[in-house]
């Protein structure tokens, strides 16, 4: 096995494991994310930001050869940015990774459009009141390799986001050096 098989395989369980800590701690019943996308696409990440939603939608035949992802921010009425085009091809444009980290994990994607690169991410770690699990999720936007600005969810965000989702899809995991760091703005102060 391949040091990036045995790294999904991991990622793969304890992205499982914590999915069911999550669950199994909740004692209120889950609420869907307000969403951009359409009732006939598959909402792959969706959270509120305030008075916008950043979500990431796709065509229900997603695959690594048909369908298409596009990364949307704004409100119902009115999109400040929808991205890519509907006809790229979602290998073409977006990069995966997952975060493993003492007590927690997650994943993320990411493109870059002109000077600006965004990761859309969800975690759970030990970052909470006296060390709880919490999670952590929404849009981190660089301009020209720096950060420029955080988009935190607001409330429980919708994923689908991780290895089993970006194997389907055959993204590319992103290279040692492009590894994702959540910004510190994501953190309970």
């Amino acid at each position: 096995m391949s040091r990036i098989d045995e790294r999904w395989a991991y990622g793969r369980s304890l992205l499982g494991l914590l999915a069911t800590i999550t669950i199994a701690a909740s004692s209120y019943p889950a609420v869907a994310a307000p969403t951009l996308c359409k009732a006939d696409e598959l909402v792959v990440f969706s959270c509120p930001t305030g008075a916008h939603v950043a979500s990431i939608c796709a065509s229900k035949n997603i695959s690594n050869s048909e369908g298409y992802m596009q990364y949307r921010y704004g409100r119902k009425d009115s999109l400040d940015l929808a991205y890519p085009d509907v006809g790229a091809k979602p290998v073409d444009v977006f990069t995966s990774g997952i975060l493993m980290f003492s007590a927690g994990g997650g994943a993320w994607l990411r493109f870059s459009k002109g000077p600006f690169r965004y990761t859309v991410f969800t975690a759970i770690g030990k970052w909470g009141p006296a060390g709880r699990h919490a999670t952590a999720a929404g849009v981190a936007v660089e301009k020209d390799g720096k950060e420029f600005a955080n988009f935190p969810c607001r409330a429980t965000e919708t994923s689908e986001l991780g290895p089993d989702f970006f194997g389907k899809l055959g993204l590319n995991e992103a290279k040692p050096d492009e590894e994702f760091e959540i910004p510190e703005a994501f953190f309970p102060k």
